[in-house]
């Protein structure tokens, strides 16, 4: 869905052409979602949805502010009233579509939603003591991912906090293999994690691994790695 952004919106010439592409890359959004498919639309869609808030917060704010032309005298007040100035075909773009993003964003967080309750994250064997990096299995339809996980430790505005980033790892594994037999594969094949942290996450239903599976598999190791706290 790489044209429904905000650069679609500033670069608006025609409201109807414009509402058209919009609702275009909706329907390809919402016929993914139909396919048990939840990346990458559902996050390209809460960015723009949240995108699309910002705009129209801060347009609200310059319509308040009684920015535009004067228009009168409040003698009461004693002020001077100003016409709000005039929406941009952009803002008014942005009005119209912003309830139909926020409702496809409903419909993917469902499915994501959906997804995550028919799927368990567990340890594979016993989990190390040191787990700041190790391998992720994400395993449904048949097919198997393996991933490698790096906990970092990272400074916000509200303290210190754990991020976690995954890259795959070239290793076939066999997708009738016990999980115990995917943590000795990774194991050999990268001798620098002799005894490696590893979790594997599967469901009950058959759901798409690379589009549906690994974003819930990431998210649940997140919040596992959270619970661990901050060395």
């Amino acid at each position: 869905m790489p044209d429904l952004s905000l650069d679609l919106f500033a670069a608006a010439a025609d409201a109807e052409a414009a509402r058209y592409r919009v609702l275009a890359a909706l329907q390809r959004a919402r016929r993914a979602f139909a396919r048990n498919c939840v990346a990458p639309d559902l996050a390209r869609l809460v960015g723009l949805h949240r995108d699309l808030r910002t705009l129209l917060d801060g347009a609200g704010r310059v319509e308040g502010s009684g920015s535009g032309p004067a228009v009168g005298v409040d003698w009461e007040a004693g002020r001077v009233v100003h016409a709000a100035p005039p929406a941009p075909l952009a803002l008014s773009l942005a009005r119209w579509a912003q309830p139909r993003v926020a409702g496809a964003v409903r419909e993917g967080q469902a499915l994501y939603e959906f997804a995550a309750e028919h799927a368990a994250l567990a340890a594979v064997g016993v989990v190390p003591a040191y787990r700041d990096e190790g391998y992720l299995v994400v395993a449904g339809g048949g097919a198997v991912r393996p991933l490698r996980y790096r906990v970092s430790s990272l400074a916000g505005a509200d303290g210190r906090y754990r991020a976690l980033r995954t890259s795959a790892v070239a290793v076939d594994l066999d997708p009738a293999a016990p999980p115990a037999a995917w943590k000795a594969a990774l194991a050999q094949a990268d001798p620098d994690l002799p005894a490696p942290a590893t979790f594997a996450l599967r469901a009950d239903l058959d759901l798409p691994v690379d589009e549906t599976l690994l974003p819930v598999a990431k998210r649940k190791l997140l919040g596992a790695v959270q619970s661990w706290g901050v060395a």
